[in-house]
């Protein structure tokens, strides 16, 4: 698989607060089986919360294609920049 960065912007401050509603009620394991397939893997998210429109996610997946479609109807919400990220450097402790 390929790694991608995705930017997803909410597509209204109503359909961000109803994305972080839902959010309350699921834990990470009904996250990573929600977002998980043979084509696409989410692998980490950042956002400011309910502070900004914009939130960033890495995935592994097999191609572009292969995120929205795991996004399914969640990905509705945003509207999705998704580029391949080739080169990582990776200096973490």
């Amino acid at each position: 698989m390929k790694d991608y960065m995705v930017t997803h912007t909410f597509k209204s401050e109503e359909i961000r607060q109803q994305y972080f509603a839902m959010g309350q009620d699921m834990t990470l394991d009904d996250i990573r089986a929600q977002m998980k397939n043979e084509n696409a893997s989410f692998q980490m998210n950042w956002n400011a919360g309910e502070d900004n429109m914009v939130m960033y996610c890495w995935w592994k997946a097999n191609s572009a294609e292969a995120i929205i479609e795991t996004l399914g109807e969640m990905g509705e919400m945003f509207h999705n920049e998704v580029k391949e990220m080739p080169n990582i450097i990776d200096v973490t402790d």
